[in-house]
């Protein structure tokens, strides 16, 4: 969690309205976002306007387009321009100046050269739970890490290996720039790379749509963050008998998890103010609940960017 900065405000005008933002610390929770009564009430305040851009992770990208929502209708001379693409992508366009802010579910280290990684800012947002999912279909509740490691290196091919009824193990990848198929792989596959003769199914490039490919395709089985839960559309499995949820990810118990972080490189005070809203109490305070995500400062245990997972 950095140091806390000094406090800046600025101002937006909607329709005679004030609204007052105050700087807050860059990493972690903490601050407010309030609203003042009066233009007069600080001579330093500017008028918001302009277009910030936002793109990468899809995982946490339901969460971002809400506080988004809520930060233009009391700023409306703004705008969040919000796009996917992966952790990757949003990495490399943060670091190309393409997007001011760049959503990962990974270190950028683990994505650019030291150097590039070094120049940016790492404001984490909150901690997204992780876990596999299957077609409704597949009747296997339960899976065990080395069970999941054999799926997704094509070792095991046929749910009656793992207790299930017969029928082949579709698996549904997600692509290569994706932080969500970074963070699975580490926990599940522990640094082992599938061989080069197994193919998935399919990678998509999304969250949603691998969704979509998990309701079409019989005997599928995928990984999602917790947010993209949902009971009528597909089946999530206990991972070593422990079931995907927030209070095991907190303990420590449940280990497919990640930090949500938004990158920024020399953020322009447009952009500052936005991060400073998404680190705002009424952000942290409900919303990332709301929206499926782990506070940071609920978290139990904490994890490096080499994966090493110890006590907070």
């Amino acid at each position: 969690m950095s140091d806390s900065l000094s406090r800046r405000s600025f101002l937006s005008l909607a329709g005679g309205t004030a609204v007052a933002i105050a700087g807050l610390g860059l990493v972690g929770c903490g601050g407010s976002y309030s609203s003042g009564s009066s233009p007069s009430s600080d001579s330093s305040a500017k008028a918001l306007s302009g277009t910030v851009n936002c793109s990468g992770a899809t995982s946490f990208q339901p969460l971002v387009e809400a506080a988004a929502r809520k930060f233009e209708d009391e700023n409306p001379d703004m705008t969040i321009a919000i796009t996917g693409g992966g952790s990757g992508q949003g990495l490399s366009d943060v670091r190309d100046g393409k997007a001011q802010i760049g959503r990962s579910d990974v270190f950028a280290e683990q994505k650019l050269d030291a150097s590039d990684a070094k120049a940016l800012t790492d404001n984490t947002v909150c901690v997204v739970g992780m876990g596999p999912i299957v077609n409704s279909s597949v009747d296997v509740d339960d899976l065990t890490t080395d069970q999941l490691k054999g799926i997704f290196t094509g070792q095991i091919t046929d749910w009656s290996q793992v207790g299930g009824t017969a029928g082949k193990t579709q698996v549904i990848e997600r692509k290569a720039g994706s932080g969500t198929r970074a963070t699975f792989e580490a926990a599940v596959l522990g640094g082992e790379k599938a061989p080069d003769s197994f193919a998935p199914v399919a990678e998509e490039d999304s969250s949603g749509t691998v969704v979509e490919k998990i309701q079409q395709t019989e005997g599928a089985i995928s990984y999602l963050a917790f947010s993209y839960f949902d009971d009528s559309k597909f089946k999530a499995l206990k991972v070593d008998g422990v079931e995907a949820k927030a209070e095991n990810v907190c303990n420590g118990s449940f280990k497919i998890w990640a930090y949500e972080h938004m990158y920024t490189k020399d953020a322009d005070e447009v952009t500052q103010v936005f991060i400073d809203y998404m680190m705002s109490d009424e952000v942290q305070g409900s919303m990332v609940e709301e929206q499926g995500f782990i506070p940071a400062n609920d978290m139990k245990v904490k994890k490096d960017a080499s994966g090493t997972i110890t006590n907070a």
